[in-house]
């Protein structure tokens, strides 16, 4: 079976809370079935020069490699989602290939027409 490879990126002001909660995402992911792998990518990101508190940097980079079918990623999708707005704050870019999804201040409503347009753009429905 297929694999995919989507890439999540946490932008945050606050590089402690980021890393516990980047943790706990980790930890979630491993709970799906269907997700093979989930590890921290290595990230070269750091504060850029003149960066004043308060902006978002890039804080964490994790990779899941799972089974390539759009219902489990549209269920990897929903966890990231509620879990970056049970933070309250930050954005995160997912990223399948050339595809991207940016997942910020969004309702529970937009969140799921935003992963619905994103999986119909990584997996075509076949016509």
């Amino acid at each position: 079976m297929d694999t995919v490879v989507i890439r999540f990126v946490t932008f945050d002001d606050d590089n402690d809370s980021t890393e516990e909660a980047t943790r706990r995402l980790h930890r979630e992911l491993h709970q799906l079935d269907g997700v093979r792998s989930v590890h921290p990518a290595t990230s070269t990101a750091v504060a850029p020069d003149g960066a004043r508190g308060g902006e978002l940097v890039e804080l964490g980079t994790l990779l899941a490699a799972l089974t390539a079918q759009a219902d489990l990623v549209v269920e990897v999708l929903r966890v990231v989602g509620d879990w970056q707005r049970r933070r309250g704050r930050g954005r995160v870019e997912v990223r399948i290939g050339d595809n991207e999804l940016v997942l910020e201040n969004a309702t529970p409503d937009e969140q799921r027409r935003l992963i619905e347009a994103f999986i119909d753009r990584v997996f075509p429905p076949e016509r």
